[in-house]
């Protein structure tokens, strides 16, 4: 990689004049021949009927917030002839919405979702038939609701190293779209990749996680705004390590702002705010293990600030720590914990954590400061601070069992009422 190489790309004047995915990827593609590089998004709105597909080596750059990229209404078909596992092709009931160069999603009602799901890009189209460059994962039927839907993340790495995306704006348009899953995509989406990051990123509206890496070592998220998605905020998952996520806000999100999927471990989440989602603010589970949270403010949560899935021993969310973060005014009518620990979690260690309930009356919902589940052992609780009208600090319903052989402290079993 040469030091400075660079092209831009926008409105006339730029090394190449367009303002769509299509002028993206030329750039992209040409420096990645060189070697890699810095493509520089000027400020205008770019239409996408596909995402940005990132190479190693190179470099993503808008201009800040008046760099959109924004989506495409969407379009589905069914299939009318069954898409089998390995195929290139996908027969639908009428392609007249989808076009050469479109980004898809294939997938039927028994596997809709998850890993199930088959994305890829329309390479041509002969009369009701899709040719698609990615293999199908699955068998797909036509009886069971098979269907290909225009849906695609608007930046995607997948296979990719040392890559950033920077300075821009993702525009999902989620009331012209059908969901996509976040393990096969997001506003920004990484896969099996390493060593890359998305700094002072806005992805607003995406009918699906704002930003989502997957099977990942090295990830760096900061300075980031995911907001009005419909599924989570962020989601690091499949066997992500060392996942670094600071100084981002996320916000307003349908479902979880924060969610840790399958196997998160050895990661550093700090300086984040994480309000006004639609249920958890943080969600750990299988496997999420050895992480440090530092330092993050997490409110009005529509249930539990922060939540440990009920997972058996051997795939708990264990040895995780807290450390000086605000955890407030989280909960319903039916539920509300600022920490709600579940499954056969241990080892956990919350310190320093400032945990309150600021409101009064009806609009009082973290009525438990910390819960911890009859199953969960090991909680180390040390010099948190409790304030304002949560009803009970800590409640701790766990058995108490000697700590595990991996080490770390007896469950705190104090309950404690204001």
């Amino acid at each position: 990689m040469q030091k400075g190489q660079e092209l831009t790309v926008g409105p006339p004047g730029a090394d190449i004049t367009g303002t769509d995915n299509r002028a993206v990827q030329v750039a992209v593609d040409a420096l990645w021949a060189r070697g890699g590089g810095v493509v520089r998004l000027l400020a205008g709105t770019y239409d996408m009927t596909d995402a940005v597909h990132l190479r190693s080596g190179i470099s993503l750059v808008g201009s800040g917030p008046d760099t959109v990229l924004r989506k495409c209404a969407g379009y589905s078909s069914p299939m009318t002839i069954d898409a089998d596992y390995a195929q290139l092709k996908v027969t639908v009931a009428d392609a007249r919405g989808f076009a050469e160069g479109m980004g898809v999603a294939v997938l039927d009602k028994n596997h809709a979702g998850g890993w199930a799901v088959t994305t890829a890009t329309v390479t041509g189209i002969n009369g009701n038939t899709l040719h698609i460059d990615n293999y199908l994962v699955h068998d797909y039927s036509a009886d069971a609701e098979g269907m290909v839907l225009a849906t695609f993340s608007l930046v995607s790495g997948i296979d990719v190293v040392g890559c950033t995306v920077a300075d821009l704006r993702v525009e999902g348009n989620r009331g012209e779209n059908e969901a996509l899953n976040g393990c096969r995509g997001g506003g920004i989406y990484f896969q099996r990749a390493k060593r890359c990051s998305v700094r002072n990123c806005i992805v607003r509206d995406f009918n699906g996680d704002g930003i989502s890496f997957q099977t990942t070592q090295d990830i760096t998220v900061e300075g980031c705004e995911m907001l009005e998605n419909s599924n989570f905020g962020i989601h690091p998952g499949t066997g992500s390590a060392r996942s670094i996520i600071r100084n981002c806000h996320m916000h307003h999100n349908d479902k979880i702002g924060f969610f840790l999927c399958w196997r998160v471990q050895e990661g550093e989440f700090t300086d984040n705010v994480i309000e006004d989602n639609g249920v958890f603010g943080i969600s750990i589970g299988h496997k999420d293990t050895d992480s440090l949270f530092v330092a993050n403010t997490i409110r009005r949560n529509g249930r539990d600030g922060v939540y440990f899935r009920k997972e058996k021993e051997a795939n708990g969310g264990h040895r995780n720590t807290f450390r000086k973060n605000i955890i407030e005014d989280n909960g319903d009518a039916e539920h509300g914990c600022g920490v709600h620990i579940d499954g056969e979690t241990h080892d956990l260690v919350f310190e320093e954590n400032v945990i309150r309930e600021t409101r009064a009356g009806d609009a009082r919902t973290q009525r438990v400061g910390v819960y911890i589940g009859p199953q969960a052992q090991g909680v180390a609780l040390r010099g948190n601070v409790f304030e304002g009208l949560i009803e009970c600090e800590v409640v701790d319903e766990s058995v108490l069992v000697p700590p595990s052989s991996e080490g770390g402290a007896q469950s705190h079993r104090t309950k404690r009422t204001p």
